[in-house]
Formats: C-alpha cells, sequence, structure tokens
C-alpha cells in the first residue's frame, strides 16, 4: 500500500472491531484476513494445551502467547508496510496537533488575610519582643 493511501485511510478510515482493538476497516485486506485466520487458529491450539496443563509453570508461555495475540491486533498495519507502526504513530500524533485544543479556564485561589498576632506563641514575646498591647 502506498503512503499517501495509508496516510488517508488512517485519517479519516471507519474503524472496526479487530479482535479486541479498533482498526481501520479498509486495511483489513485479504492478506490480513487470512494471516490471522491461521494465526487465530494457532492461539486457540496453544491456550486449550495450557488449559491442559494445570498446575505447571506456564509464565513463558503465557507471553508468548500474549505476544501472539499483540501481533493479531497490529496485522492490519503491519502487513500493509508498517512494520514498526512508525508510521501509523506519526500520523496519530499529526491528528491530535491539528484538533483544536479546548480552552482551559484558570481560576484564581481566594487566600483569606489571618491577623498576624492571634498566632503568637508563648515565647513569641521573648524573641520578637512585646507584640500585643493591653
Amino acid at each position: 500500500m502506498d503512503n499517501p493511501t495509508y496516510i488517508e485511510i488512517i485519517k479519516n478510515g471507519k474503524k472496526v472491531d479487530w479482535y479486541g482493538v479498533e482498526v481501520h476497516k479498509d486495511l483489513l485486506t485479504n492478506l490480513v484476513v487470512v494471516w490471522s485466520t491461521g494465526l487465530k487458529k494457532e492461539i486457540d491450539k496453544l491456550k486449550s494445551s495450557l488449559d491442559d496443563l494445570k498446575g505447571l509453570s506456564l509464565e513463558r508461555r503465557q507471553s508468548y502467547i500474549n505476544g501472539l495475540v499483540f501481533n493479531l491486533q497490529n496485522a492490519p498495519y503491519t502487513l500493509n508496510g508498517d512494520i514498526y507502526l512508525k508510521k501509523k504513530k506519526s500520523i496519530e500524533m499529526e491528528i491530535e496537533k491539528e484538533k483544536p485544543k479546548k480552552k482551559v479556564r484558570k481560576t484564581k485561589k481566594k487566600t483569606t488575610k489571618t491577623n498576624k498576632s492571634s498566632h503568637n506563641t508563648k515565647n513569641s514575646d521573648l524573641i520578637f519582643g512585646k507584640t500585643n498591647k493591653k
């Protein structure tokens, strides 16, 4: 897929749900669908084999499966030429910059003035001299 078409799809394309994430519909080509179907079958097979091995330390296998799911979710981008998702991220940054920023209304803090003579301690008279007039 050429770069201008890819940029146009990212900016204006309709999004659909794709294995738990939203992906642009135009990026779901035949290659992506066929590849992801095979990977999804492999992930399901690995998960079912992990269920059979209850009680064992499965952290390494589970992290491998999580990596496969991540690849499955990003397949529409990577199989259309954006291997490291750099183009996608830069286009999304441009979109964020183009959005009008909301003006944040600043409010002033209200402070109350206190009488400093009311904060005298019992040794204030010795340190600062007599401040209260009686």
